[in-house]
């Protein structure tokens, strides 16, 4: 038994030291300077739903930082994440764009994280907090390239960050999506990906529908604006 302990101590804290050393090595992305939405900017091509162990999801989760801003990978329900890999034509190139619906094991919150291959309106990564309650879903907070943003009501503030004060930017959020309208989007041209989860659970549900359509998603969402702080990601 002690030994299993110990053995866990030191893997836990390899990993910690490989964090530790991705973290510094990390690529540093330029902050997003203004209201940007790579969903509108950008046209579908195809998908394909991706079959990771669950030491590949964790590593992808343990080395992103806009995860980690938002959970940490041992809140996750790691059977039931959707991985799906979609290329996608952004200024006339083909790119690809990573998305993966994360549930927690709370069963209340689900995380959206989508990787592009290239920057999309400089954004590389962009992460969302979804909290489910019920029918409700709300979205909490957002991460882009490393910056976090805390997500409350739904507002208009600005078009772009010439209308914000010193020293802050505008930024985008779907502040509130009808999610019926989501699901009927993806469940009605998604092949069939998501009506399993759809079935069994809301979180599951969500989770499928932010990883294989999340262009449903953002055709049935209200975009709001917000001023923020521009603060140095770590």
């Amino acid at each position: 038994m002690r030994k299993r302990a110990l053995l866990a101590v030191i893997v836990v804290l390899l990993l910690i030291g490989a964090y530790g050393a991705y973290v510094v090595s990390y690529p540093r992305y330029p902050e997003v300077k203004g209201c940007v939405n790579p969903f509108a900017v950008t046209k579908p091509v195809s998908r394909v739903q991706e079959n990771w162990s669950t030491a590949h999801v964790f590593l992808k989760l343990v080395t992103s930082k806009d995860f980690w801003k938002l959970a940490k990978p041992w809140d996750v329900d790691y059977s039931h994440v959707k991985i799906v890999k979609h290329t996608i034509e952004y200024n006339g190139e083909k790119i690809t764009m990573l998305a993966m619906g994360i549930p927690l094991k709370d069963k209340k919150h689900v995380i959206a994280l989508y990787e592009f291959s290239k920057p999309v309106q400089e954004v590389k990564e962009r992460a969302f907090l979804f909290e489910i309650e019920g029918t409700r879903i709300k979205a909490e907070s957002l991460s882009t390239n490393g910056y976090v943003t805390t997500l409350t009501s739904c507002s208009h503030e600005c078009s772009s960050s010439d209308d914000c004060g010193f020293l802050e930017r505008c930024e985008w959020y779907p502040c509130s999506t009808n999610w019926d309208c989501a699901i009927r989007c993806c469940l009605t041209g998604g092949s069939g990906l998501c009506t399993i989860p759809c079935v069994i659970s809301r979180t599951l549900c969500i989770a499928c529908i932010a990883a294989a359509c999340p262009l449903c998603v953002d055709y049935c969402s209200e975009s709001g604006t917000k001023c923020v702080p521009i603060t140095p990601g770590p």
